[in-house]
């Protein structure tokens, strides 16, 4: 018996038969009629004109991956179809694991915003839009450069004299060591 036809399948196989094994082989495929032992009479999936002749030559193929779902596969050979072939059903019962979120947002607590961050981060936005109209003045390059000026020459004076050297001198707020 081929493992084209499986466990219970019927045991003849063709040059068909040889060319289905290579295909299923190639792409890991299970023929789900022949899974489950079943009576004969739900093996035959093609029966000749005559009546005499009987034999298993309509297949469904599935994964290997989801050959734990199939359920049932079998021939219907009263089904009023107009042809020479049976009816060919398979059941699946798909079971699809669950969704688990890996990175879940924690719950705000509400209760600090009403008591001293809602305070620091009201003061944060309103010193980032004061910022944002600071930047938004037209300040000319020479404007620029004086600023730029004044700064490093404070700094200088600052790292090369001592405080009792500048201590008489009035410089703007913010700039002493």
């Amino acid at each position: 018996m081929s493992s084209t036809v499986g466990l219970y399948g019927l045991a003849e196989t063709n040059e068909a038969g040889e060319q289905l094994e290579d295909v299923r082989l190639e792409y890991e495929l299970a023929l789900a009629n022949t899974v489950f032992k079943q009576h004969p009479r739900r093996l035959h999936t093609w029966t000749s004109p005559d009546g005499n002749t009987r034999n298993q030559i309509d297949y469904i193929s599935i994964a290997q991956r989801w050959k734990t779902s199939l359920m049932i596969c079998r021939t219907y050979p009263g089904g009023n179809c107009d042809t020479a072939h049976q009816l060919l059903v398979a059941t699946l019962k798909v079971r699809l694991a669950k969704r688990h979120r890996q990175h879940s947002i924690p719950p705000l607590n509400l209760e600090e915003l009403k008591e001293v961050k809602s305070v620091q981060f009201a003061a944060e936005v309103t010193n980032r839009f004061s910022a944002l109209e600071a930047a938004q003045k037209q300040v000319t390059p020479e404007d620029l450069w004086n600023g730029t000026k004044t700064r490093y020459d404070t700094r200088c004076y600052f790292n090369v004299r001592s405080k009792a050297d500048i201590s008489h001198l009035n410089l703007p707020h913010g700039t002493d060591n």
